[in-house]
């Protein structure tokens, strides 16, 4: 049986891009209706990268000022009953700026506190599950549901019961979609954070250290790679150990979901 939506999580420099383009190759070769989603695409329920989760009342209040440019934001966001998500990156410096506040995905904008966060996150997860309930494709997402929830949490200072009963909370309220997990596992934290900065650069890698800066951040990654684990069985899951280059693990675990063996 094909999974409806699966999951693909683990630490920086564990190959999960890679790996969910495997698994979209290999579904797609048994004419399985397949969608991916790599991180950073915004149709991601639990992935804010450059999106804005701007209160009902803020959003209109600015709309009644600038009537004559926000007829632009039609195709940049979507509204639910009390937020509206708004693509920043897509729209004008202005508009931007205006609501740059609300930015949900950047760790350090302290503006967005752990409710307001974890209120505007639901009820974005709640509208894509309502979209997605009995669609007969198959969703791959990478990174989606673990990594980018646990990072924008605990950097918003958010308690490890509190990213618990979140990451419990999205489960639960996915389940109808039949959520299967691949977890991509190095040895340890600095193992997979040494293959990241290889993989990813100078760049990153400079990110990376600027949160790590910040106060109480410093064994950030070993602390998250300790949730991960531990919230792991709330959601089926197989856990797929990578060693130096060999991703012959994930490999076996693939064919053995694609033949039903799950």
């Amino acid at each position: 049986m094909i999974k409806q939506l699966i999951l693909l999580e683990g630490l920086p420099g564990t190959g999960k891009t890679t790996a969910t383009q495997t698994l979209f190759d290999g579904l797609s070769s048994i004419g399985e209706d397949i969608v991916a989603l790599f991180e950073g695409d915004d149709r991601i329920p639990c992935d804010f990268y450059e999106m804005a989760g701007i209160p009902v009342k803020e959003y209109d209040a600015f709309h009644a000022l600038h009537s004559d440019i926000t007829e632009a934001l039609w195709g940049v966001s979507m509204r639910t009953a009390n937020y509206v998500y708004l693509r920043l990156d897509r729209c004008s410096d202005f508009i931007a700026e205006a609501f740059r506040k609300w930015d949900m995905g950047d760790e350090r904008n302290q503006q967005v506190d752990v409710l307001h966060y974890v209120a505007c996150a639901l009820e974005r997860l709640d509208h894509w599950v309502s979209l997605n309930v009995g669609n007969e494709n198959t969703v791959i997402i990478d990174s989606g549901f673990l990594q980018n929830p646990i990072n924008e949490l605990l950097f918003r200072g958010a308690s490890d019961e509190a990213v618990r009963s979140f990451i419990l909370e999205t489960m639960k309220r996915v389940k109808p979609l039949h959520p299967f997990c691949f977890y991509l596992r190095r040895e340890n934290a600095e193992t997979a954070m040494t293959f990241a900065r290889q993989a990813k650069g100078d760049a990153w890698s400079a990110g990376i250290d600027a949160l790590l800066e910040m106060p109480g951040c410093a064994n950030f990654f070993e602390h998250r790679f300790e949730l991960e684990l531990d919230l792991l069985p709330s959601m089926p899951h197989v856990i797929c150990f990578v060693q130096g280059n060999d991703w012959s693990d994930f490999e076996r675990q693939a064919e053995r979901f694609l033949h039903g063996s799950f």
